[in-house]
């Protein structure tokens, strides 16, 4: 009888946590992407330290997102803190910061085909990849970036010095921009030969030069997020936007984003076509340029407080990430070109760099 009790007691403890996590899991479809052959990878950031990094795969024809599917593929987690990816030659490749690597996976199936393990304690932030054997990530705790071959998976050079707590890289006319943001306290982008490493030029910018891209023309567009005193709020700095050519890699123009109006900038992402979206405290603030203007837009876009940005230049949407609480699940909007909401679905924790496989 005794017995018997433990097993009903066990059974109905069994359908008890079946249910709940029925309850608590309202992502959507889980398991196995089904060969999509278009979509959007999503990474979740997790929560620092936890090593609960996920990857979250979307597909815009059914509306359906599928959670996990870096695990569900390879029976192992992700890592700790996912912060960004890149996809090139039928591989996307994430940046695992806390975990010091770089995980490449295959987007025919989500399945790795090796791992990028830098030495050290680097934490490894943002990703460019140029070739089949030639890509870079930034190391924002060593103050240098790491070439290594995305094909081999093999160091090219290492340990090449920038200025302070590198953030952003791009690439733009055989030429690397590297956002040094010093935390607030570096105000530079170097320039690098993308083909061998070597110093180019220092151009000054603005306080806290963090992310970077690059439009039309081989046009760069550095944003920077201004210096915060937290101990007296009237020593912060403004952000602000600057256009540099690649050409001879000279700021053209720049404008500078108030504190009152815009607060610290947060994300930004820039189009190929010549516009981009930045992160404000009213909301989602659009900004459009050409190789020697720049306007920001001071009505917002949208009122969404996202998170991060992405643009998809393929469909002209917007991709804006809220993590809501940076513990539950977060979700993800798409903005249609006029502002207005069209779709969103759950993704992960904190979800944040997105690419997509076209």
């Amino acid at each position: 009888m005794k017995n018997r009790t433990s097993i009903m007691c066990a059974l109905l403890f069994l359908v008890i946590a079946m249910m709940a996590g029925c309850q608590s899991n309202p992502a959507g479809p889980t398991g196995s992407t089904p060969g999509a052959p278009t979509g959007a990878y999503v990474v979740n950031e997790g929560n620092f330290q936890r090593g609960n990094a996920s990857l979250t795969f979307y597909m815009p024809d059914s509306n359906k997102a599928y959670q996990n599917v870096f695990t569900l593929a390879n029976g192992r987690d992700l890592g700790d803190t996912g912060n960004d990816i890149a996809i090139y030659g039928g591989k996307a490749y994430i940046v695992v910061n806390g975990s010091q690597k770089v995980e490449v996976i295959s987007t025919a199936d989500n399945k790795s085909v090796g791992t990028f393990l830098l030495p050290g304690q680097r934490s490894p932030y943002r990703i460019v990849i140029l070739s089949d054997a030639k890509a870079y990530v930034t190391n924002v705790m060593d103050s240098s970036v790491t070439a290594f071959n995305p094909s081999t998976l093999q160091i090219v050079f290492d340990r090449v010095k920038v200025g302070a707590n590198p953030q952003g890289i791009a690439s733009a006319n055989g030429k690397l921009y590297v956002c040094n943001s010093g935390y607030g306290y570096d105000n530079t982008v170097t320039v690098l030969n993308a083909g061998t490493g070597a110093f180019i030029k220092t151009v000054v910018v603005g306080d806290s030069p963090s992310e970077v891209g690059v439009g039309p023309n081989n046009v760069v567009i550095v944003k920077c997020d201004g210096k915060s005193d937290y101990s007296n709020s009237a020593n912060d700095t403004p952000g602000s936007i600057s256009v540099i050519t690649s050409d001879n890699d000279v700021v053209i123009t720049k404008a500078i984003l108030p504190v009152v109006t815009y607060g610290h900038p947060g994300h930004m992402t820039v189009s190929g076509k010549g516009y981009g979206f930045f992160v404000g405290k009213t909301g989602i603030i659009r900004f459009s340029f050409t190789s020697s203007t720049l306007n920001v837009e001071g009505t917002p876009f949208s009122t969404m407080q996202a998170y991060s940005l992405t643009i998809d230049d393929a469909t002209d949407r917007l991709y804006a990430t809220d993590p809501k609480d940076y513990v539950q699940l977060g979700e993800v909007a798409i903005i249609d070109s006029k502002g207005v909401e069209m779709k969103r679905f759950t993704a992960g924790i904190i979800p944040g760099a997105i690419a997509f496989k076209q």
